[in-house]
């Protein structure tokens, strides 16, 4: 009797310290079954930047008119997982400056702007919030890393150009909008850098987001 009391205690010990692996091994399987939806998005605006660096106009230039301001102009594709760390590439145009005046009474001007191509990661701000449905989690903050393409042009008697290429970053904060299942409107304010040409600016963009595709 002794034997089958402490055979049924054994059992029972046994399941009770199985139970939880296999409930762990379900939840994985069920984890495995459910992971997704992934989504490819692309994105595409514009809007307003001003050149915030140093700006070093000829001092033999007369009547100079300066413009820090510019049109940027922004093509993004962003993979979007299931988890928050989204990655992607981003590429554009911008203004950096322009300036014109009169050198020996000839008119000048020098136009300078720039094309980025970075690979980038963007992140939503939905870990500061335990609600995953609060407005936390329409905000973003993005940055990457990568080439800016600066291209000079010199109007004086004749035109030059010259483009460099120059290593930088970007950085960005961003407040997103759905308009429906497969657009989002979004408002970014963002820092460009074009750290070896010593070229920086700050922008202000309106962006239309479309879900290209979805699995």
């Amino acid at each position: 009797m002794n034997y089958v009391v402490k055979f049924t205690l054994g059992l029972l010990v046994l399941g009770t310290l199985a139970t939880p692996a296999l409930a762990q091994k379900r939840a994985v399987a069920d984890t495995g079954r459910t992971r997704g939806p992934y989504s490819v998005v692309l994105s595409v605006g514009g809007g307003l930047s001003y050149y915030s660096t140093h700006l070093g106009v000829p001092a033999t230039l007369s009547n100079t008119q300066l413009s820090r301001f510019g049109v940027p102009l922004t093509v993004r594709a962003l993979w979007v997982p299931d988890h928050r760390l989204r990655l992607g590439l981003e590429s554009g145009w911008t203004t950096m400056y322009s300036y014109r005046g009169r050198v020996n009474n000839t008119e000048g001007r020098v136009y300078v702007s720039a094309i980025p191509t970075l690979a980038i990661f963007q992140m939503p701000l939905a870990w500061l919030s335990g609600n995953e449905r609060s407005i936390a989690r329409r905000l973003s903050v993005t940055g990457g890393t990568g080439v800016y393409i600066v291209h000079s042009r010199l109007d004086y008697e004749s035109i030059v150009q010259t483009s460099t290429i120059s290593l930088g970053w970007m950085a960005a904060a961003s407040y997103t909008q759905p308009l429906g299942p497969r657009f989002r409107v979004s408002g970014e304010l963002k820092w460009y850098d074009a750290v070896a040409s010593q070229n920086a600016a700050f922008a202000a963009q309106l962006q239309l987001n479309y879900r290209l595709i979805r699995w």
